[in-house]
């Protein structure tokens, strides 16, 4: 990868010598080049926030494990893209939103904590469609780095990684007053209008070239330490945001299967975060880890309160001395020791995991 770093460099130096830009001087990619185009909330992010006004993760103790600094992913390292992108033997995954980032060709991502398909959902985070419009922009520098018949064929052998969905169920079920009032009627409305809009960015991205798609399905929002916390539930899962993403993980390979009769080359890997994660959660040491249902940093019932780095001193929280035994590193997202984990069984899952394709098998698709 670093050879085409410098051979970009060395293009580019040589067209803005001649004042032009002849065919010649258009960079090019080695055959069969797949790049990994992330969307998605705080699961994925991999330090966006850091450039916007939003929730952000970018204080100690996160990115402690691997990193040694923060770097704004929600986590004590890496996220599942970084693993993924490890497997694909692609960079390291890096915001699109950091300055200076311009390697398109390899890996972008645009995931935002706090996103979701539905722009009213968290207001201050990159929703979905906004992400899009970022992708628009990078599909048009592509045509300028590579032309339009290079860029078209790196679109079409990329892979789109999709993790979004649970803040906007979250949003509407993590009180005790939203969670009591919301009836059946209105939860198969809501679910169905966030499958529209997803599905309105998944025929865009189509239509811009795209082929071949990877989606997590929306994880176990009740098993979460927040959750659990938020609502005072003793059980192992809240009821009304279980329903909601079982409802939503139910639909959605339903709504997958109907995409793939009617867009031509669609094809995808669907991965089923919910069990993985739940189990890991229920049962830790049948995986490996030693705590499941709390946090390792936090503070209140489970460690379910957003207090992870004391909010500059402000709060006092508390903080594990070994977040790999911990399934959980804050309210509500997984440790890296889980993420690792977890993307083992997205890029070589079983298909009654991952199906009908898992990761690895669509990077290998020419």
């Amino acid at each position: 990868m670093a050879s085409i770093s410098i051979h970009f460099s060395i293009l580019a130096f040589f067209c803005a010598t001649l004042l032009i830009i002849p065919y010649t001087c258009l960079a090019k990619l080695p055959e069969n080049h797949a790049a990994l185009f992330i969307f998605g909330d705080s699961l994925f992010d991999a330090g966006n926030n850091n450039y916007i006004n939003a929730h952000k993760s970018d204080f100690w103790p996160y990115g402690r494990s691997f990193f040694k600094h923060p770097t704004g992913r929600g986590c004590d390292g890496r996220v599942v893209p970084d693993f993924i992108a490890e497997y694909a033997n692609l960079p390291l995954i890096k915001p699109y939103l950091q300055l200076g980032f311009k390697n398109y060709t390899d890996r972008v991502n645009f995931a935002s904590a706090g996103a979701g398909v539905l722009p009213e959902t968290r207001p201050g985070a990159i929703n979905l469609e906004l992400q899009l419009s970022y992708f628009e922009e990078v599909e048009k520098k592509l045509k300028q780095q590579l032309g339009d018949a290079a860029a078209k064929k790196l679109l079409s052998k990329s892979v789109y990684l999709f993790s979004i969905g649970s803040n906007d169920y979250m949003i509407i079920t993590s009180s005790v007053n939203q969670s009591n009032v919301i009836t059946s009627s209105y939860k198969k409305k809501y679910v169905t209008m966030v499958l529209g809009n997803f599905t309105s960015v998944i025929k865009k991205v189509h239509k811009m070239g795209g082929r071949k798609f990877g989606f997590q399905n929306v994880g176990p929002i009740g098993c979460m330490p927040f959750t659990k916390a938020s609502l005072g539930i003793t059980s192992d899962c809240a009821h009304e945001p279980s329903v909601m993403a079982k409802m939503h993980n139910i639909a959605l390979p339903k709504l997958l299967k109907k995409i793939q009769r009617q867009l031509p080359g669609f094809k995808y890997a669907l991965y089923d975060y919910y069990t993985t994660l739940a189990i890991r959660t229920l049962y830790s040491t049948k995986f490996g880890f030693k705590v499941g249902k709390s946090a390792c940093c936090g503070s209140g019932t489970y460690n379910g309160e957003f207090t992870c780095g004391g909010k500059n001193g402000t709060v006092k929280y508390e903080l594990c001395s070994k977040p790999s035994e911990y399934v959980w590193f804050d309210a509500a997202h997984p440790t890296e020791s889980a993420n690792r984990q977890l993307a083992n069984l997205f890029w070589n899952g079983h298909p009654k995991i991952t199906g009908p394709y898992n990761l690895k098998k669509l990077f290998d698709i020419l």
